[in-house]
């Protein structure tokens, strides 16, 4: 009996190890991805680079309006979070053209 609760805990701290290795892989996945695209890459290289996106939402929907020259010259932008958000929270948003182009990025980050 006292065995297989050893194996329980066991396979519990194993799993969180595991999850925790993989968010940190992740977060600076998220945040090599973010410096290395670059205004004018493609939807196809952004997705290439992380993954499909947390949330795809219209242009200044999630963070609040966007400024008008920049709302413009946007038709969508690709959310991606980082896994420990909101705990820390740290956002990278891309903004996509009609072409399908990076046309802005931002990070978010709070203090």
């Amino acid at each position: 009996m006292k065995r297989s609760g050893y194996l329980i805990v066991g396979c519990i701290v194993l799993t969180g190890a595991m999850w925790l290795a993989w968010a940190i892989v992740r977060g600076k996945q998220l945040e090599k991805g973010f410096d290395e695209i670059a205004t004018g890459a493609t939807e196809r290289e952004v997705m290439q680079k992380l993954g499909r996106p947390k949330r795809v939402e219209k242009c200044g929907e999630f963070f609040g309006p966007l400024p008008k020259e920049e709302l413009e010259n946007c038709s969508r932008e690709y959310f991606y979070a980082s896994p420990f958000a909101p705990l820390l929270a740290e956002y990278f948003v891309f903004r996509f053209d009609a072409n399908n182009r990076v046309s802005s990025k931002s990070p978010y980050s709070s203090p």
